[in-house]
Parts: structure tokens; C-alpha cells; sequence
């Protein structure tokens, strides 16, 4: 019921957090994504992580398959390859759906309040070739550990809880999180100029 739901909505807000991650020293790796989102391909967000190892701080936009970042020190934006595309998170086919639809041995822990709305609190597991198109780690079998926050009225997903390695070489102690709010609210979102 939760993917169902939240496969039937086009715009809302996120963020996205990693804690206690990998070290990156190639591309761009995002630790933290906070932005708006819109079915299927577009997504406009302040994030931060590093790019060539370098911690950064700025802005990104998602249109089709193109990502773009706002160069830090000239302002200008440039097309980028992005390693965690929060484009891809969303992707109807994959993304955070194909994590629920995707999760086994789901238990009720209880209920809790997720910025204010009722919601159920599950755990369970998800293979690590679930969340592949999440955070481009290498497909396969392996189970990690998943909880899931649902609103209790809607059954739209209103956080998701990735915890422990996902890639070899993954932290045991990696903590990744999105979170889903302001569900409907037209945000627009268009590819910027880029700087030569």
C-alpha cells in the first residue's frame, strides 16, 4: 500500500541524509539533499558532500538524465556526473519504491509522529540490489536492514531508514535517510544556463 500511494505522487518535498559514510574521492558524493521533487525526472535541491574529495556545499538541479551543480567558488553551473542522483530516488520503476516493494520479514514496531502526522513505524530488510539505483552500489542478494515510517491516513511513505553496508567497504555504522513531505506543492523546476 505505501509504494502504491506514494507511486501516485508527482511532486513533494525531501531530504536526504548520510551519516557515517563512505569516504568519496571521485565525482560528486552527496551526504545531505534537501529540495523539491517532480515525477519522473526533475528535482532542485541545496546539497552538500564532496566533489574530488573536496567538501562542498551548494546547488543542484536534476532534468532527464542531466544533473547540474552550481560551481561553489565561480557561481556558474556546470553539467556534472553525480554518484547519489536524487533524480534517481524517485524514479517510479526504481528509487525508493522499488526499497519498499523490495522489503521482507516487515514488522510493526509501533507508532510514532513524523513531522506532526501518525505513522507507522516498520522494520524489516531489503537486498542491497534494491537500492542499486539509490546510491550506485553493486547489485546482489545480500539483506540490510530497513525501516520504514508510513502515514497511518494515506499510506503515502513518509521516511525511509537505509542502516549498515551497503557497498563493500560501506562504514558498518552508515546511516542513510530520506524523508517525504509537502506532498502536491508545485515547485518549478527548470535546467539552468551553464557558464562557459
Amino acid at each position: 500500500r505505501a509504494a502504491t500511494a506514494t507511486q501516485a505522487e508527482k511532486r513533494f518535498h525531501f531530504v536526504f541524509d548520510e551519516e557515517n559514510g563512505p569516504k568519496s574521492t571521485k565525482g560528486v558524493h552527496l551526504v545531505f539533499a534537501e529540495g523539491d521533487v517532480a515525477v519522473p525526472d526533475r528535482v532542485k535541491a541545496d546539497v552538500s558532500g564532496t566533489f574530488q574529495g573536496l567538501p562542498i556545499r551548494t546547488e543542484l538541479v536534476g532534468v532527464g538524465s542531466r544533473t547540474y551543480l552550481k560551481n561553489p567558488l565561480t557561481g556558474k553551473w556546470q553539467e556534472v556526473d553525480v554518484g547519489t542522483n536524487p533524480v534517481s530516488f524517485f524514479d517510479p520503476a526504481k528509487g525508493v519504491l522499488a526499497v519498499i516493494k523490495a522489503a521482507s520479514q516487515l514488522e510493526l514496531v509501533g507508532s510514532e509522529e513524523v513531522d506532526g502526522v501518525d505513522a507507522y513505524h516498520l522494520r524489516g530488510k531489503t537486498t542491497v540490489g534494491s537500492i542499486t539505483p539509490l546510491l550506485g552500489n553493486p547489485p546482489g542478494t545480500r539483506l540490510v536492514d530497513l525501516e520504514l515510517w508510513v502515514d497511518k491516513a494515506t499510506s503515502r511513505l513518509l521516511r525511509l531508514r537505509l542502516s549498515g553496508e551497503v557497498a563493500e567497504g560501506d562504514p558498518a555504522a552508515a546511516v542513510r535517510t530520506i524523508e517525504l513531505s509537502r506532498f502536491g506543492v508545485v515547485v518549478p523546476i527548470v535546467a539552468p544556463q551553464t557558464g562557459n
